[in-house]
C-alpha cells in the first residue's frame, strides 16, 4: 500500500475507464446522480488520462482549477482527488462549465464544454424537463414525483457517459499560474466572542485581533450564484 492507499478504487476505476463507477461514487458527496456531476466525471478522467496522472495523493502536487459551482465540479472533485479541504482545489468564479488540471509545474490541460453542444446532452424524455422545472425552479413537486425525477435523470445521465468525451468538451494543453503550497497558521483568539480565527482572517485593531463578525467588516460568500461580498452575501 502506498501513500494513496485510499483512493486505490478510485484510480483503478480511473484506469479501467470505468466512468459509471466514478459517477456512483460521486453520488456519495452530491446526494444523486445528475447530468451535470457526470459531465465531470467525464471532465476529470479526460484530463487525469490526457495529462497522464492517475495518483493523487491530496497533497498538492496536482491542483485542480474549476470555473463554477455547479454540480460539474462535485465530479472534478471525486475523480482527481481535489478538494477545498486538502488545499488543491482552486474556485475562480468564471461561471463557466470548464476546469484545468495542473501539476505543481504548471502544466496542465483546461477541459471546457464545447459550444456547439446544443441538445446533446439533454434528456428527451419531456416528463423529465417538466418535472425538474417544477422541482429546480418553482419548488412546486409532491415527494413521489421529486423521486420520479430523481429515477429519470439517473437512467440519463448513465446514457450521456457513452458519449465521448471529445463530443461534449473541447481540450487544451495550459501553463497556468497556481498558488503556493498551503502552510501552518497560526490562530488568534477573537477580543468579541472569544473564538479562535486563523491569522490570515483575524482583524487586527489597536486593542487586539477579531475575527470578521466581530469586527463587521465585509466578508466573501460562496453560494449557488457565485462569489458574492457585503450586502450582497446573505
Amino acid at each position: 500500500m502506498g501513500l494513496n492507499d485510499t483512493r486505490l478504487e478510485i484510480e483503478e476505476m480511473i484506469r479501467n475507464d470505468d466512468l459509471a463507477g466514478l459517477l456512483r461514487r460521486t453520488a456519495l458527496i452530491h446526494g444523486h446522480h445528475c447530468v451535470g456531476s457526470a459531465m465531470g466525471v467525464i471532465a476529470g478522467h479526460y484530463a487525469m488520462k490526457t495529462l497522464g496522472v492517475v495518483e493523487n495523493t491530496g497533497m498538492e502536487h496536482v491542483i485542480a482549477i474549476v470555473e463554477t459551482n455547479s454540480c460539474f465540479s462535485d465530479g472534478v472533485q471525486m475523480v482527481t482527488g481535489c478538494s477545498f479541504g486538502n488545499n488543491s482545489l482552486v474556485y475562480r468564479d468564471y461561471g463557466k462549465t470548464a476546469f484545468s488540471l495542473v501539476e505543481r509545474s504548471g502544466r496542465g490541460v483546461r477541459v471546457s464544454t464545447r459550444p456547439d453542444l446544443g441538445d446533446l446532452l439533454k434528456a428527451r424524455n419531456p416528463e423529465t424537463q417538466e418535472l425538474y422545472r417544477r422541482i429546480v425552479n418553482e419548488r412546486d413537486a409532491t415527494p413521489e414525483e421529486e423521486a420520479r425525477m430523481m429515477e429519470l435523470n439517473k437512467r440519463h445521465c448513465f446514457s450521456v457517459l457513452e458519449i465521448p468525451a471529445e463530443r461534449i468538451f473541447k481540450l487544451e494543453q495550459v501553463e497556468a499560474e497556481l498558488p503556493g503550497y498551503s502552510r501552518l497558521l497560526e490562530s488568534h483568539i477573537c477580543r468579541g466572542c472569544g473564538e479562535k480565527v486563523m491569522e490570515t482572517k483575524a482583524v487586527k485593531r489597536p486593542d487586539g485581533y477579531y475575527c470578521i463578525p466581530c469586527s463587521g467588516e465585509g466578508y466573501g460568500q460562496l453560494d449557488w450564484a457565485g462569489i458574492r461580498c457585503g450586502e450582497d452575501a446573505g
